[in-house]
């Protein structure tokens, strides 16, 4: 399986342990208004959606199941997002438009969630807006067309990856 770091953080920016040295850059949706426009903030996400989704369709899936899922209920509340979530459980098949808007939602910190499907393909969100994808092909357009973007592909093994 290969697996990537997708971010929008310059690699180039990072120390010899990988910490990025960048503290003014942006980590999170609540620093919209602060740190970040909210038309940048919204440009960066849809990169993000469309990353998956761009992974998605050179795999060949048009669904992936919910491996994991974590709700706060400020936040669901704060997005109006309790009539789409009250329809997605673990273990559910999910298609790409149910996969962009619980993408949307975790990278807005309304909820957590890892997303699979089989030995093919993974999407698992980390702290500080880094996203993790696996996947059972190298996805060299994908990766190329995600790169060009704007956001940095690096092999990257995912920490929330779990053995059975």
């Amino acid at each position: 399986m290969y697996s990537w770091r997708v971010t929008k953080y310059d690699p180039l920016n990072r120390d010899a342990d990988g910490s990025y040295l960048t503290p003014e850059e942006w980590t999170c949706f609540s620093e919209v208004g602060t740190k970040v426009s909210r038309e940048e903030y919204l440009k960066t996400e849809q990169k993000y959606i469309n990353a998956i989704s761009s992974f998605m369709t050179e795999l060949g899936l048009n669904r992936v199941h919910v491996i994991a899922l974590e709700q706060w209920s400020d936040e669901v509340k704060s997005q109006n997002a309790n009539e789409f979530l009250s329809r997605i459980w673990i273990g559910k098949a999910i298609t790409v438009q149910e996969v962009q808007e619980l993408a949307k939602l975790t990278l807005r910190n309304v909820i957590w969630c890892k997303l699979g499907f089989k030995n093919q393909f993974f999407v698992h969100f980390g702290y500080d807006y880094y996203m993790y994808i696996g996947a059972s092909r190298d996805c060299t357009k994908t990766k190329d067309a995600v790169t060009r973007s704007g956001l940095f592909v690096e092999r990257f093994d995912s920490p929330y990856l779990t053995t059975r």
